[in-house]
């Protein structure tokens, strides 16, 4: 498996996410449940930090989330085929779990459709950006002559439920402990100044009092006749030489 930054690994989970963010927008989708019996809920922490951003499943007794006091959210990962996005494209419909959007989805999707995969459904928002008070209409448009279940899971090489990784992510007691230890550490910026330190026995050429450049030499000084032109002229050159490289 070949390696992908933690900013891909991150950016794959909100393309995952089904989502209708305007009043009257709407979408034909596919639900990928063959029965209701396959519609699964969770019981999950939404986790913030330089290893990982996402849904983690609660670990339990136990649990570092739950230590930490991190919300844990009863939730419906509802998985999809989106008809027209992309040229079709699995993603999770992500919805708090309660008793009356799950009566609403036996009224409107399994009521009329046992098998709802065998269907295509049209979801429409109703609610504004934002609005506490939205809701969503189904309404079935039609048999599904685009794919079956299984030829939709193949497209994507995709298993049930094992696919859900892609939108929570499973984890151990101890690899949730490390995950929030390593946002508790991780400092917004650096403010401290860099100091080099000097290699061991390196000695700096610069005197650290003044000394009078007239008395360390024998050559007496002496004052240059008014009367002619300083000479501005910059003949420095660089001898090359480095300071140590500092050590850190």
């Amino acid at each position: 498996m070949a390696f992908r930054s933690v900013e891909e690994y991150n950016a794959e989970f909100y393309r995952n996410l089904f989502k209708l963010n305007d009043d009257g927008e709407h979408a034909d989708v596919i639900f990928l449940y063959h029965a209701k019996k396959d519609m699964l809920q969770a019981d999950v922490h939404y986790i913030k930090s330089n290893k990982y951003t996402g849904y983690v499943h609660c670990c339990g007794a136990g649990c570092p989330a739950c230590q930490k006091k991190i919300r844990v959210q009863s939730k419906l990962f509802i998985p999809v085929y989106n008809i027209y996005k992309d040229g079709g494209v699995i993603e999770f419909w992500d919805r708090n779990y309660n008793k009356g959007f799950e009566l609403q989805l036996d009224r409107e999707v399994f009521a009329v459709s046992p098998d709802p995969s065998e269907c295509v459904f049209t979801i429409t928002r109703k609610g504004g950006y934002k609005d506490q008070n939205t809701r969503y209409n189904f309404v079935a448009a039609g048999r599904n002559n685009f794919a079956t279940y299984e030829q939709i899971l193949a497209k994507f090489n995709a298993k049930m439920p094992d696919y859900y990784e892609n939108i929570v992510k499973p984890v151990s007691i101890a690899e949730l402990a490390e995950m929030i230890q390593a946002d508790s550490t991780t400092t917004s910026a650096v403010t401290q100044e860099y100091v080099p330190i000097p290699r061991a026995g390196y000695q700096s050429s610069i005197p650290d009092t003044y000394v009078n450049a007239a008395d360390a030499v024998d050559v007496p000084f002496e004052t240059p006749n008014s009367s002619e032109e300083p000479n501005t002229a910059d003949t420095s050159e660089d001898d090359g030489e480095e300071l140590p490289d500092p050590i850190f």
